[in-house]
């Protein structure tokens, strides 16, 4: 459908003014996405197509984009995918982890302040909290990992080429 539009130079803007569609509609279905038959009904006359030829076009200009997605999806190793699983539940349980200490603080500890007189062990215990978090942040999000490593050596040898190639001249 893409390819319509694109013949008669239109913008996505103008096919939806056209077709009486949202532009997002017609984003979705220049993707590929399932749209209505009323949609398809409206886009075909608007073309002077019938609806078959249009779904015909569209499933050959979106075909390649879902094979692409398919291989992409099938290059992925079981260990990449059993590594991305376990990522996910890390960051699942990080993410209860903080719920559940916000909670225990809110609820068990701010009633416990007394005008002042429990402050330092609020603070003490909040603190400790915040350690913990960063802890466990830090243990799930790796933020000096091995990309980061990865990403600071490829910097460290460019910076040295770069300054190899200057002093050559």
């Amino acid at each position: 459908m893409k390819s319509l539009r694109l013949k008669r130079n239109w913008s996505q803007e103008q096919l939806a003014q056209f077709s009486g569609l949202n532009v997002r509609t017609i984003q979705r279905v220049e993707r590929g996405n399932k749209v209505g038959s009323e949609t398809l009904k409206s886009l075909a006359a608007v073309f002077e197509i019938t609806v078959s030829e249009l779904l015909e076009l569209i499933n050959k200009e979106t075909q390649p984009a879902k094979a692409s997605q398919k291989t992409a999806q099938e290059n992925v190793t079981d260990e990449q995918l059993k590594n991305a699983k376990e990522k996910v539940k890390l960051i699942k349980y990080f993410y209860g982890f903080c719920t559940f200490l916000t909670v225990v603080f809110i609820f068990f500890m701010l009633p416990n302040y007394n005008n002042g007189e429990n402050f330092g062990s609020l603070v003490a215990v909040f603190l400790s909290f915040a350690v913990m978090i960063a802890g466990f942040a830090f243990y799930v999000f790796e933020p000096f990992g091995d990309k980061w490593e990865q990403k600071k050596l490829s910097q460290i040898v460019e910076r040295d080429e770069h300054k190899n190639g200057t002093d050559t001249k």
